[in-house]
């Protein structure tokens, strides 16, 4: 495994572990309060986005790659961040209707998704062994989806075709931005994401303020997942093919389904570890055993 690897595997790591905060603090405020999906997401970022604001603005090297960011990867930023958008409305509408657990987990399609888009329009090649892997990875992502009376049809499809809005963002990063500045990226998606965000919920007339407990509580987890994360997962765009960005991230739906069956009473299943079991050994044939033998 070369350096840049380690590097890029390591900022995925840290993406996962921010992620999984984001969810989790997501799920418990959608059980415990009548919120809307895309009001959540509004105050949660629009939130996040005034805490960070003052560290890009203090420093003139961070103002100017805020700048740079703008001039140089604006178009490719407001596109995926639109695509991101949507994708987080129906994630998040699923998410509330959902146990954790099976939404953690079928989101995880990105894989998928990203695998397609990087072999089909970016060149990566992949081995026999990696496919198989997916394969495997997958059919335990199928197994824990349809799990009865933890995930609905519906849900299930608005989780698939979230993933797939959020795959797009990593394939328009990979073919049109040369080298990403990762922080300043995520920072101005949480300005557009606000923009977004307080637009489509006058549109559709939903718009409301919630408590200022509940501001805050989503703004600490939105600064975790929207902001830490993203700059992380941003920043290993550099160093790995898009293939295998989410790859390493499978790991993430089974720590959550942990999580809602310990803390929030899911129901224990077998199928439910029986799937997991198999993204398990997905992941290690997508990733591990490959840089073993290269090793």
């Amino acid at each position: 495994m070369t350096g840049n690897e380690k590097k890029g595997y390591f900022f995925v790591f840290l993406t996962g572990v921010f992620f999984a905060f984001e969810v989790i603090g997501f799920k418990e405020v959608f059980r415990r309060y009548n919120l809307s999906p895309e009001i959540a997401a509004l105050f949660g970022v629009g939130f996040a986005f005034l805490i960070v604001t003052p560290y890009f603005l203090i420093s003139k090297k961070r103002r100017t790659k805020v700048f740079t960011t703008i001039s140089r990867d604006g178009h490719i930023l407001t596109l995926g961040t639109i695509s991101n958008a949507i994708g987080i409305v129906l994630y998040y509408y699923a998410l509330k209707q959902t146990d954790l657990g099976p939404a953690a987990i079928l989101i995880k399609t990105t894989v998928l998704y990203n695998v397609l888009l990087g072999v089909f329009f970016l060149g990566e090649r992949l081995k026999s062994r990696e496919f198989l892997g997916i394969a495997i990875a997958i059919l335990g992502i199928y197994m824990i989806s349809t799990l009865e009376g933890q995930i609905k049809v519906l849900s299930a499809f608005c989780i698939l075709l979230s993933a797939f809005l959020f795959a797009i963002q990593s394939y328009m990063i990979k073919k049109y931005i040369p080298e990403i500045l990762g922080l300043e990226y995520a920072y101005l998606r949480l300005f557009l994401l606000s923009v977004f965000f307080l637009f489509y919920s006058w549109y559709i007339g939903s718009f409301q303020i919630p408590e200022i407990s509940i501001i805050v509580i989503l703004g600490l987890f939105s600064l975790l997942g929207y902001f830490l994360g993203r700059a992380f997962y941003f920043e290993a765009h550099n160093y790995l093919p898009i293939s295998k960005l989410n790859a390493t991230l499978l790991i993430e739906p089974i720590f959550l389904m942990f999580v809602g069956i310990l803390f929030m009473k899911e129901p224990i299943d077998s199928q439910k570890f029986i799937g997991a079991g198999f993204i398990l050994i997905g992941l290690y044939l997508i990733v591990f055993h490959k840089r073993k033998e290269k090793q």
